[in-house]
């Protein structure tokens, strides 16, 4: 998606009132699921993290669009790999944008 696209995504997300915690546990154990499934390949799966890293990116208000996009996939790498743990809750997560 072109980065006008992604911030009309974004912001159809927040009208809507997503809850991050449990949209990305369920994006998650879906995407696992799929995976071990056969359903998704390793290219399916980048696919679906770079639109997450984009949408990362495009939440916060501070910093570049490349800089927070290249954390927030390094980031998601780590978790779809198991490598890093969900927070439990919003006392776990740190400080929001």
């Amino acid at each position: 998606m072109a980065e006008r696209e992604d911030r009309r995504v974004h912001d159809l997300l927040d009208f809507v009132g997503v809850r991050a915690h449990v949209t990305a546990t369920a994006v998650l154990q879906i995407c696992g699921e799929l995976r071990r499934a056969g359903v998704f390949d390793d290219a399916a799966l980048d696919r679906i993290k770079d639109a997450m890293a984009k949408e990362i990116a495009l939440a916060r208000n501070r910093g570049v669009f490349s800089d927070e996009y290249a954390h927030a996939r390094t980031r998601l790498d780590e978790l779809f790999a198991g490598r890093t743990a969900l927070p439990k809750g919003p006392e776990e997560s740190g400080p929001t944008g």
